[in-house]
């Protein structure tokens, strides 16, 4: 598997790769149209953070199946434009965890104390010790943005010099926070509150200019900010307003806007001021870590299909749990199914899922119905990826729902399709480990199983259909593996479903269409 490595990542990745049958290709500093005409050569892709694969970059991509961050940040890397095309995004998020924490740590103290501005002075030979009073940390309030691997780690080691900390994170539960002696507040409590503020967010847009004009007018006078996160996340200008001004103490800054930093940054012209050229993950050991730990997630997803640190694949990681992979198997048949048996433009489908196990696999499960019916439709290469992005593209309206229990069913699937030309409607479920059955067919209650070729009709209930449609399959030499019978509740019209040993030729369809009484005939391959 032919793999590019980019941004000076550690040797031992591209050592480990070839160890393991990789062919690897290193190289450095390449221009923007180097790299569109070098990445459609290669099936994976491994960065850092200073290459920047944009979506016009990855529409040059065209073998491209995987990328790998060596390192947790992904914003250098175009998400939805990797999705759209199938490619699965992994980082390491727990390599540098260690390194990125000590560094903030470091950076809390010095912005307590101002060490490189006294360090500076001192070597211009200028011994000032009242210019350089500082703060103690022992009893202050530390507010952490953002309570995950390093922000968790960060509160750890600062909890050791007396700091009592606070912290906004909405996905931690206050247990888990009780539990470390955090205290969970909301984002506004945390800016009034704190004595030092520290974030360790991603950046996206809901935490972009996170920490602004507006957010610092609500933070006591002299508070100090420090971000080893993600440049964008403080608002640069405003941070030097407020600092100039003496709202803010001080600020110590790992990562910026623009990196390099621009000469004309406000910042630089600030005395308390403290910045560092990204360096929070460069140590020896977090280099390696994140080297060797991106080549074995390579290495297991080439031989196991393992998506560990996958961003943007988490249907293809439940799809590897085996209590869940039937599932999707049979949600993926339904939704084929509704595509062969409905002709028209699509417009929408809904698949909803029954029942208390299937609660937490039902956006799985309504990517998988979905890649079922665009691999009809399509004939485009449709993944758990890109199925969703490709909906999209083509108008199609996907609603996914889930209910608690179904009045006659367990862990049932529905899956309810709509065209230009109609509406179809099936539903399945699972016997046993792995028995697939169709038990709803429109207005049908009914049972067969979605596998091989089925010839499927309503009829009038009448003597003599079946009879009619069996001998037209036999003139054709088709042998009947199983049928399948069903009729309304007015006992006027009936579904037959005949599963057969082979495909009809369209010549028999038609003839089988001509039998009086037989309505709408279709032949699905599942």
């Amino acid at each position: 598997m032919k793999t590019l490595i980019l941004d000076n990542i550690e040797k031992t990745c591209g050592e480990l790769l070839r160890q393991n049958g990789f062919e690897v290709v290193e190289k450095q500093k390449l221009s923007k149209e180097e790299l569109k005409a070098e990445i459609g050569h290669y099936e994976v892709v491994l960065v850092r953070s200073a290459t920047k694969l944009t979506s016009d970059i990855l529409d040059c991509a065209h073998k491209l199946k995987l990328i790998g961050r060596a390192g947790a940040g992904v914003d250098n890397i175009d998400i939805d434009a990797a999705t759209r095309k199938g490619i699965i995004v992994m980082n390491t998020p727990g390599g540098n965890t260690i390194s990125a924490a000590e560094h903030t740590c470091a950076m809390i103290l010095a912005v307590a104390r101002m060490l490189p501005q006294a360090h500076a002075e001192l070597k211009q030979n200028i011994w000032n010790k009242k210019k350089w009073l500082g703060r103690e940390l022992d009893g202050k309030t530390l507010g952490v943005i953002g309570l995950g691997k390093i922000g968790r780690e960060v509160a750890l080691r600062m909890q050791a010099f007396g700091m009592h900390i606070i912290a906004f994170d909405p996905m931690v539960s206050e247990e888990v926070a009780s539990k470390l002696d955090i205290r969970l507040v909301s984002l506004e409590e945390l800016f009034r509150e704190a004595d030092f503020i520290t974030v360790h967010t991603p950046y996206s847009e809901t935490t972009r200019n996170l920490i602004r004009a507006e957010t610092i007018a609500l933070m006591k006078p002299g508070v100090r900010i420090v971000n080893c996160a993600r440049g964008g996340i403080v608002n640069e200008a405003d941070l030097a307003e407020a600092i100039a001004s003496g709202k803010v103490a001080a600020a110590a800054l790992d990562v910026f806007e623009v990196e390099p930093i621009l000469p004309d940054n406000p910042l630089l012209k600030l005395e308390n001021v403290i910045m560092t050229p990204h360096i929070a993950a460069s140590t020896v050991e977090a280099q390696e870590k994140v080297a060797l730990q991106i080549a074995q997630q390579v290495i297991d997803w080439k031989k196991t299909g393992a998506l560990v640190g996958a961003v943007n694949a988490t249907t293809v990681e439940l799809a590897q749990k085996t209590e869940v992979k039937v599932y999707l198997a049979l949600a993926e048949k339904l939704g084929s199914m509704c595509a062969q048996l409905l002709d028209g433009t699509p417009q929408s489908i809904t698949i909803v899922s029954y029942g208390e196990f299937l609660r937490k696999f039902s956006q799985a499960i309504s990517a998988a119905a979905l890649k079922g019916l665009l691999d009809e439709v399509q004939h485009q290469e449709i993944n758990y990826i890109n199925v969703f992005a490709k909906a999209s593209e083509l108008n199609i309206n996907v609603q996914s729902q889930h209910e608690k229990e179904h009045p006659d069913y367990q862990n049932l699937i529905v899956v309810n399709y709509e065209t230009s030309e109609g509406k179809k409607r099936l539903g399945g479920i699972v016997l046993g480990a792995k028995d697939m059955r169709v038990v709803i067919y429109d207005h049908f209650i009914c049972e067969f199983k979605p596998e091989g070729y089925i010839l499927i009709y309503t009829n009038d209930d009448k003597p003599g259909v079946m009879a009619r449609v069996g001998a037209r399959l036999l003139r054709a030499s088709i042998n009947i593996a199983n049928i399948s019978l069903s009729r309304n509740e007015e006992k006027t019209k009936a579904l037959t479903v005949i599963c057969l040993d082979e495909a009809l030729s369209p010549a028999t369809l038609k003839r089988v269409s001509e039998v009086e009484g037989v309505y709408s005939p279709r032949l699905v391959k599942v």
